[in-house]
């Protein structure tokens, strides 16, 4: 199911790529230009659907006109459909910056050779973040990963980190296959992963932590009715990167700009309604290196 699924949206070589090439290999990816190109006159900045897409286009908009207002040219918002298609659209310059979670940069930097990390995230001061295992609260069964097994579970997105990947890894950890020895569906957001764990079609969802807050206005008592039983290790939080070809003066006025932004309590305000974030800090492609492994410990391959 899910080697299909990378296979049509976010691509196996990306494996391959991690395994098969040395760090130099690795420095020559995604950082490597090719002819610079002018300051463009517009800008697209891009974010994956971690929550509805329409939501998530209403409350990013206003990141793009503060953007807008910093940069002094027009920016336009976009929500691509699943969490490859951000990917895909910087790798075809149709995409200038986008919100890439550790996943899809990582992709887009070794595979695709496409991206610059400009930018990572901060909650609450930290740069890292969890995935979390969640379940109904009256449900006794499950109270460590090994209980997950043969249970019907809501992942996110075969290229999520938090909602895949890392719980992934968590489950083959314990001698549980991902694939065949629990029951998963792919809901496509975290917010449908934990709606379809309050409806009760699934038995447990796979998250960030804590996205219980996202879905606090259709299901008030969230935080109360669903009840997380097992974290895993930290994961590099989101980024925001720039496709290649800009000049460095360029990227850094962009970066500047978001650092600007995110000292204002409008800023602030955006940032925990787009993707729970409060503050944006200069980054470096090595603090993703953990990603790359949890990646290969997942043992892709290309078909």
């Amino acid at each position: 199911m899910f080697k299909k699924t990378f296979a049509v949206g976010m691509t196996l070589a990306l494996a391959a790529t991690i395994v098969g090439c040395g760090s130099d290999e690795k420095e020559k990816g995604g950082d490597q230009a090719a002819k610079t190109e002018k300051d463009p006159e517009k800008l697209i900045v891009g974010f994956i659907p971690s929550q509805n897409a329409e939501n998530l286009s209403a409350k990013a908009k206003p990141m793009g006109d503060l953007l807008s207002k910093e940069l002094g040219i027009p920016v336009e918002v976009q929500v691509t459909t699943n969490f490859n298609g951000l990917v895909e659209g910087m790798a075809a310059k149709k995409v200038d910056v986008g919100f890439l979670n550790p996943i899809n940069y990582v992709f887009a930097h070794d595979q695709k050779k496409a991206v610059k990390v400009l930018l990572q995230t901060e909650r609450n001061g930290s740069p890292s973040y969890r995935s979390m295992f969640v379940k109904r609260a009256d449900d006794t069964t499950l109270n460590k990963v090994e209980d997950v097994k043969g249970k019907k579970i809501a992942f996110v997105d075969a290229a999520s980190a938090a909602g895949y990947i890392y719980p992934a890894v968590m489950l083959k950890g314990v001698n549980i296959n991902p694939e065949t020895d629990v029951k998963p569906i792919l809901a496509g957001g975290h917010d449908k992963a934990l709606m379809a764990l309050v409806r009760g079609d699934v038995d447990v969802a796979t998250v960030f932590e804590d996205a219980r807050t996202v879905i606090t206005k259709e299901v008030p008592d969230a935080m109360t009715k669903l009840t997380p039983f097992a974290y895993s290790e930290a994961i590099p939080n989101d980024t925001v990167s720039i496709r290649n070809g800009f000049s460095d003066a360029f990227n850094k006025k962009v970066a500047d700009a978001f650092i600007a932004i995110m000292k204002t309590d409008e800023g602030k305000k955006i940032g925990k309604e787009i993707y729970s974030f409060d503050n944006l800090v200069p980054s470096d492609d090595k603090n993703f290196d953990p990603v790359r492994k949890a990646i290969e410990v997942m043992g892709i391959k290309p078909e």
